[in-house]
């Protein structure tokens, strides 16, 4: 038989997962940064743009879910289905650019 977690682990679990999302966001956009230099493309620069904002996003949303999860728990499936899909497209984007 398992101890019972206390309570308010799944919620941190929850935020520093996100927060590990913005951090490979980071990398992402660094990484962007990095191909629009060297290969001198000006798109590549609105794609390094878009993963920092992202994640600069994705780290205030999960700061901002992670206290209002303490103090009244619940689920609020919209808006992370919002910024999974906008962490997709920016891996999409990001995929495109070493690709092509």
């Amino acid at each position: 038989m398992s101890t019972p977690e206390p309570p308010g682990v799944q919620n941190e679990r929850t935020a520093l997962a996100w927060v590990r999302t913005a951090l490979g966001l980071v990398v992402c956009a660094l990484l962007a940064g990095r191909l629009a230099v060297v290969r001198q493309q000006g798109w590549a620069v609105g794609a390094a743009l878009a993963a920092a904002v992202l994640a600069v996003g994705v780290l205030g949303w999960s700061h901002d879910r992670y206290r209002r999860g303490a103090r009244r728990p619940g689920v609020h499936p919209v808006p992370a289905l919002v910024l999974t899909l906008a962490v997709v497209a920016v891996g999409l984007l990001g995929l495109t650019l070493v690709v092509l």
